[in-house]
């Protein structure tokens, strides 16, 4: 077992927070107010570097993505259109990103933005039931969508990419995480993996290398383990239920995150942050600890790595970015 302690906790928002993502030291994260806040994590700083133009959305923003390796964000938001911004070098050497595209087609709220591990496609989901997959080119102008899957029923609330192939998976009100995958241009689902008894809000891959598992939570109060078992002659996925993660939450599962170094975390509706460790091929509580944002729900939690130290960040309906560490019981 571990605890669980509290590093720094930032007020940004007046609203809450829904999304963030984290790339070279740079957190980014998304409100209801239609703000895009970029905050440096990097030496420990946990400072403000940057308000992105707040005209550019109508709406809430829902979903930040960096692309890989580069200083380039999307963001998803509920006026139905998706933005995309790059760092401009200044002379002073200030951290300043400005609108670099938005990018229409969504007929209802962006829920979901995510790039492909190669940074070439971009993934989003709406309320209206389809997810789009964009192609872009080096620079990141440029957006052509080349696929919209439709056999979600319901809001797809969440998409996101495996760390190493060109495999997608997303997440749904209709109760299932559906698996895509690209065969000769034409992007197709290879599986639905079915088992959650409320809607899946959100779903994230094993970062092991050569490894297909995936983890989701719902609003079943569940987190599900997922393994890829092979293809069928048909060119069908077979995905099973692996592990239900040990009964922590009493409430929706709105986030989950799948770190690198194994650890799963989860957050939700009772406002609960639990992380789990798989030991001899049994998923156990590593650690967990209740009312991280005093009695608001947590919307996102996301694992930070830091010069080989490894953090967690959650945020909630209080508007504020906690940043939390993992120190093993003696």
């Amino acid at each position: 077992m571990a605890s669980i302690n509290l590093i720094k906790s930032l007020k940004l928002y007046k609203d809450k927070i829904w999304s963030f993502d984290f790339s070279q030291g740079i957190l980014a994260t998304g409100s209801t107010d239609r703000k895009i806040k970029l905050i440096n994590v990097k030496d420990d700083d946990f400072t403000l570097i940057d308000v992105l133009d707040e005209t550019a959305h109508k709406k809430a923003i829902r979903s930040v993505a960096w692309r890989p390796h580069t200083s380039l964000l999307a963001a998803g938001s509920f006026d139905s259109t998706v933005s995309i911004w790059a760092r401009e070098e200044s002379a002073d050497r200030t951290f300043e990103m400005d609108l670099l595209a938005i990018i229409e087609g969504h007929e209802n709220e962006v829920k979901g933005v995510a790039w492909s591990n190669d940074g070439y496609y971009l993934a989003t989901c709406s309320r209206d039931k389809s997810v789009w997959i964009w192609e872009t080119d080096e620079s990141g102008e440029e957006y052509e969508c080349i696929s919209v899957l439709q056999e979600h029923s319901q809001d797809v609330k969440h998409v996101i990419w495996h760390p190493s192939e060109a495999l997608l998976a997303s997440s749904s009100y209709d109760d299932t995480v559906r698996i895509w995958k690209d065969y000769d241009d034409d992007w197709e689902c290879v599986a639905v993996l079915n088992g959650h008894e409320g809607t899946v809000w959100s779903s994230d891959f094993d970062k092991t290398e050569g490894v297909f598992r995936l983890c989701s939570g719902s609003d079943d109060s569940t987190v599900r383990v997922w393994k890829y078992m092979g293809d069928d002659e048909d060119d069908q996925q077979e995905w099973v239920c692996e592990a239900i993660l040990p009964d922590v939450h009493k409430r929706q599962v709105y986030n989950v995150a799948w770190g690198f170094n194994g650890l799963i975390a989860s957050v939700g509706a009772d406002g609960i942050l639990a992380v789990y460790e798989e030991v001899d091929g049994e998923w156990k509580v590593f650690a967990k600890r209740a009312l991280c944002h005093g009695v608001f729900e947590i919307n996102v939690v996301k694992w930070l790595d830091l010069n080989g130290k490894t953090i967690l960040a959650t945020g909630g309906d209080d508007g504020i970015v906690n940043f939390w560490s993992l120190e093993k019981l003696a």
